[in-house]
């Protein structure tokens, strides 16, 4: 994920383009209209006796786009719990990022909504999110929470010990490289960044014979999410250990960053930032062959580029120190302001389930965040697209290792401009990595002093 295209966003897009992370299409507009599903009768299952079934209406904010998974789950939602009328709009992930704490604020909050989990920082750290862990006491559709996702997930769904969100997909990096290429020149998948360097090096070619590669590149990101990576991976951290001060200019800051930088500097990799266009252009044209990302880029892959089938692998993210990747996605989130609480938490458990867990892979291309719907026969099976290997197991070992972006109030102001920019910088020959690292450090400090 970037902060320029949601991933499911951006699978929206593509299946627009094909009828089914960015293209010319567009998600599904902040000013739709509100769809409002009426209550349907028939319960497929009683309600617990203690269980109010005073008819309401709860509002879901969802921010999927045309490919969403929350949609398609409302018939059966209402089936289950007549008593309760959703009204579910859609909203695109800028408008949803901008429009929900000032609803909240408002008044005009929702009941549930998509949340981006690089926004719940801010917002827990605000108490715009409820406690969902007195809602649930601690159980999720008849099991512990903590059961149900691995330690590192269950840990970024909390805020001061509190659970605040539900992680409903997850964004975890991995390497993506185009296998036919790797065995056409006899490169061994890499597992550490020198291996990486190397790979990087045999790969990239000079089609127009001025001496610059210019074909089968490595593609470097401008943006923290990928900077994470790196640093995490090296043994770094982006703020302190009490979360006071920032760390992401220590040695193994700027080395993460150095490091970064090396693929454009030998010419073995391409910046690409969101001014260099569609990057599944990039793919098509042989541009770029080698790239790190999340899981949802296996369902642009096969939406955006069907013809590439069997090119294209996954494999574990090569590590200098650890492993190691930011770990994001989308969260179901109450707000505190919700008129329906209850109902609303109903709402979520029932997203929560396999059956629609696997919808977020299915309709939209992203990664469910439940370990059993990840350990599910729809993500466990061989797939043609990637060789005939079965991808989501990389992911799953890549989020176990992941970690969540800082709970900090400033946590939007440090990343973007702060971080975010500074990484730009380098990457574009404009400064050092250590002054540019250090001039972030000195601004992130006084943003949390704030």
């Amino acid at each position: 994920m970037s902060r320029w295209t949601h991933p499911a966003v951006a699978l929206a897009a593509v299946a627009l383009v094909v009828s089914a992370c960015g293209s010319a299409a567009s998600p599904a507009p902040a000013t739709q209209a509100p769809v409002t599903s009426p209550p349907v009768g028939g319960s497929t299952a009683s309600p617990a006796p203690s269980m109010d079934t005073t008819p309401v209406t709860i509002t879901v904010w969802d921010y999927y786009g045309e490919a969403t998974p929350v949609k398609p789950a409302l018939d059966g939602f209402q089936k289950e719990y007549p008593w309760i009328t959703v009204k579910y709009e859609a909203l695109d992930w800028d408008s949803m990022n901008e429009k929900f704490a000032v609803g909240v604020a408002a008044g005009a909050a929702p009941d549930v909504a998509t949340l981006d989990m690089t926004w719940i920082p801010t917002l827990a750290s605000n108490g715009v999110l409820e406690d969902l862990s007195t809602i649930s006491g601690g159980m999720l559709n008849g099991a512990p929470i903590a059961e149900q996702y691995n330690p590192g997930a269950d840990e970024a769904m909390k805020f001061d010990g509190t659970y605040v969100t539900m992680l409903f997909d997850f964004d975890a990096y991995a390497l993506y490289y185009r296998a036919d290429l790797f065995e056409k020149k006899g490169i061994a998948v890499p597992t550490t960044w020198d291996e990486l360097r190397a790979a990087a090096k045999q790969l990239a070619e000079d089609t127009n014979g001025d001496g610059k590669p210019d074909t089968y590149l490595y593609q470097v990101w401008p943006d923290t999410f990928h900077y994470a990576q790196f640093l995490f991976q090296n043994g770094g951290g982006i703020l302190t250990a009490d979360a006071t001060a920032a760390a992401f200019n220590s040695p193994e800051g700027v080395s993460a960053l150095e490091f970064n930088t090396s693929f454009i500097d030998d010419g073995s990799g391409v910046y690409w930032g969101p001014d260099q266009g569609d990057q599944m252009a990039g793919f098509k044209d042989g541009t770029l062959a080698m790239f790190q990302n999340g899981p949802y880029m296996m369902g642009v892959l096969k939406s955006g580029a069907p013809e590439m089938a069997g090119m294209w692998k996954v494999a574990t993210a090569p590590y200098s120190k650890q492993p190691g990747s930011y770990l994001g996605g989308t969260g179901l989130g109450i707000p505190v302001a919700a008129a329906h609480k209850d109902a609303a938490w109903l709402f979520v458990s029932y997203m929560l389930r396999p059956e629609q867990q696997v919808g977020v892979f299915t309709l939209a291309g992203a990664a469910p965040a439940t370990t059993a719907t990840l350990e599910s026969p729809e993500l466990t099976m061989a797939d043609p697209y990637f060789g005939g290997d079965a991808p989501f197991g990389i992911f799953l070992e890549a989020m176990k290792t992941a970690t969540h972006f800082p709970y900090v109030r400033s946590w939007a102001e440090i990343q973007t401009p702060t971080m975010d920019d500074a990484v730009a910088a380098v990457l574009l020959g404009q400064s050092s990595a250590k002054h540019a690292l250090d001039a972030a450090a000195q601004e992130t400090n006084t943003l949390l002093k704030k």
